[in-house]
């Protein structure tokens, strides 16, 4: 805060000094101006950054080559919730230039998507610069298959197999489908979602510990990060069922030997590819496989594994520095397939046997026949031994990833969850299964929960209602059905960005709710302009200065009255939509929001075109909580100051987070 609370003191007697002596200023009064800055000035607390322009966002032009046809995404990284900063069409090569929140995200993610399963990746680490510049290149050498075969041991002998090829005839039901590739940030997104032994367990750390799907159809499976150091048996497999506490016609279904040998049907389980390397390294679940890769020389029990550098998951991702040293990682894939709307989870046996569980899923109708002298670790814990070694799995999503990870004993352990975890991508339809969590609905009320604890008879929340609805949980939560069964590419919206204008009615108050539009981008080359409130006293009119030249939408007043969701605490009318607009390729909010302005008693207001002056508008990243009727955007986000006076102020850059909660309006 600084300098901030004092400046408030200070200036109450000049504001209202200065307000008193004008209040209806003619549209080119040169002393209103004058006064209008001057007052700004001292509400900060100093000379505003010669920088600045009032728009809190950071350009990003990234040159990106590409293999062929390519559909490449940039979107945040190191998030539990992806958000899609931009989308396109590339083809060998092309550039993309689109916006992302001026604030301390330190790294951004590109993906280039070619139609299967070898997608490639590739991180671009920010500075503190307002317009950046990267190349990107997403271009791949060989098909998934090709460079599957490329083991880093040729035809691996028999001792590093064993029994474990996915086939029927040793009783598995898995057939591996190659490998599917993932950023080379997913071991570290795994490392914080199951980090190994840390001293708390998931269900402590509040995490997700019981949970089922719900079958939206056929879904992928792939291998890809383990901490075990057990060398016996352990198969992974999913079960299924029709109907929530009715276990009568649960069907177990083995997929594959995960922990006693290396490879599976002469693959790998993992690989993973070294920052600007073309070669695919082998990798398995042995947290003891670090001989002649770590520091402490761990060796394995395992003869056989002695020397094959086929190294463990969790001690090739320390040794390479994670992410900043790792830039691929794909598993070896299967695919299930489960009669759509029933209940699925996962499981991993044991070698050895428990009794008391066994006794206790006979009871709850489960065939003997799936409970064939093994211990099993189950994702839903009903199904668990009860008390202490109830939570025995974990899931959890990072940028648009969803990732699951089980425990290899029923009866001991650690309980980290993190001895064999998984991925889980879209089938041929393009739907994943849709994440249960525990009461997501309530069955004896037929009602939905929201993930905020809210109670509903409809879900609210985009990933749930898209579950509930059939359709992909993974869309950004701004897909639209456009395109869909067309050919063309599915729409989606990018980020919103708010903008609050000043009326130029007085001077003194700098709400800047006179007039609040929120623009939404998308990646159709639109973008959505919606009116949220009315705080001030002119008539606005609203235009938009495109490529098709300047579009007149009328008088705001028309799409929403005077003085709407300013006044009380929270809104009173949902935001209403003014219109739609071109938004084409080049065009970004810190570049091009000075595009939409309105005109109050002939006077034009926007975001300006100079840097370094006295802002009429203000434009946010995001759904951004305005200040309440008269209250001062810098009483109501005590950090603006310090990002006005320094637009690089790395502790001010996102203000706009920071509310005082009883000065800004809230959303319902």
């Amino acid at each position: 805060m600084k300098r901030i609370m004092n400046n408030h003191y200070k200036l109450g007697f000049a504001l209202v000094a200065l307000t008193l002596a004008s209040c209806t200023p003619e549209a080119n009064d040169s002393l209103f101006e004058n006064k209008y800055t001057d007052s700004f000035k001292q509400m900060i607390g100093g000379e505003i950054d010669k920088n600045q322009t009032w728009v809190t966002g950071t350009v990003i032009v990234a040159d990106v080559r590409t293999s062929g046809p390519a559909t490449v995404s940039a979107y945040t990284l190191g998030k539990q919730d992806r958000v899609l900063y931009a989308r396109k069409q590339l083809n060998g090569a092309g550039s993309m230039e689109f916006a992302i929140p001026q604030n301390l995200d330190k790294t951004i993610a590109f993906e280039a998507d070619y139609g299967d399963a070898e997608k490639v990746y590739r991180k671009m680490d920010l500075s503190l610069a307002l317009t950046q510049r990267t190349t990107v290149d997403l271009t791949r050498s060989a098909s998934t298959r090709a460079l599957a075969e490329s083991n880093s041991v040729t035809s691996p002998a028999a001792s590093l197999c064993g029994s474990s090829n996915a086939s029927t005839d040793n009783g598995y039901a898995g057939h591996h489908f190659g490998y599917t590739a993932f950023p080379g940030w997913a071991w570290d997104n795994l490392a914080k979602a199951v980090p190994e032994a840390n001293g708390t367990k998931p269900h402590e750390r509040g995490q997700i510990t019981n949970y089922e799907l719900i079958s939206t159809g056929p879904f992928y499976l792939s291998l890809l990060y383990g901490c075990t150091g057990t060398y016996g048996q352990r198969i992974l497999g999913y079960y299924y069922y029709k109907e929530r506490g009715n276990y009568s016609d649960l069907v177990m279904v083995d997929l594959l030997d995960v922990l006693k040998y290396d490879y599976i049907d002469g693959y790998a389980k993992v690989q993973y590819q070294r920052t600007g390397e073309s070669k695919w390294y082998d990798a398995n679940f042995d947290y003891k496989d670090g001989d002649g890769l770590v520091a402490n020389n761990s060796t394995t029990s395992v003869v056989a594994r002695r020397g094959d550098n086929s190294y463990n998951t969790l001690l090739v991702n320390k040794e390479y520095n994670g992410e900043n040293g790792i830039q691929g990682i794909r598993g070896l894939t299967f695919q299930i397939n489960v009669p759509v709307g029933y209940r699925l989870g996962f499981y991993l046996k044991s070698d050895n046997t428990n009794e008391n569980q066994r006794s206790a899923l006979r009871s709850l109708g489960i065939d003997k026949k799936y409970l064939d002298g093994k211990a099993v670790c189950f994702s839903g814990s009903d199904l668990n031994i009860a008390g202490t070694y109830r939570y025995r799995s974990i899931i959890q999503k990072y940028d648009g990833y969803t990732f699951m990870g089980l425990e290899d004993n029923p009866t001991g352990g650690d309980l980290d969850s993190n001895d064999v975890t998984f991925g889980i991508t879209a089938g041929n339809g393009g739907s994943l299964p849709g994440v249960l969590l525990p009461g997501i609905q309530d069955n004896d009320t037929d009602k939905y929960y929201n993930t905020d604890g809210t109670l509903t008879d409809d879900p609210t929340d985009p990933y749930i209602k898209n579950v509930v609805e059939g359709r992909d949980p993974e869309d950004f939560g701004g897909g639209s059905s456009e395109g869909e069964g067309s050919g063309e590419p599915e729409v989606f919206d990018l980020p919103a960005w708010t903008i609050g204008y000043e009326d130029m009615g007085t001077i003194g108050d700098f709400d800047f709710n006179d007039i609040v539009l929120k623009v939404v981008p998308n990646t159709a080359n639109k973008a959505k302009v919606y009116i949220c409130a009315t705080g001030g006293t002119y008539e606005p009119e609203f235009h938009y200065n495109g490529p098709k030249g300047d579009q007149n939408f009328g008088s705001l007043h028309n799409f929403m009255p005077k003085f709407t969701n300013t006044r009380d605490k929270v809104i009173t009318m949902e935001p209403v939509l003014v219109g739609e607009v071109d938004w084409p390729d080049g065009y970004t909010m810190p570049t091009d929001a000075s595009r939409f302005y309105i005109i109050v008693n002939g006077q034009s207001i926007g975001i300006t075109t100079q840097t370094g002056v006295a802002p009429k508008a203000i434009c946010v990243q995001g759904n951004w909580r305005w200040p309440r009727e008269s209250v001062s955007i810098v009483s109501a986000y005590t950090t603006l100051s310090d990002w006005a006076l320094n637009i690089n102020d790395a502790d001010a850059r996102d203000w706009y987070n920071h509310p005082v909660e009883e000065a800004v309006i809230s959303f319902k």
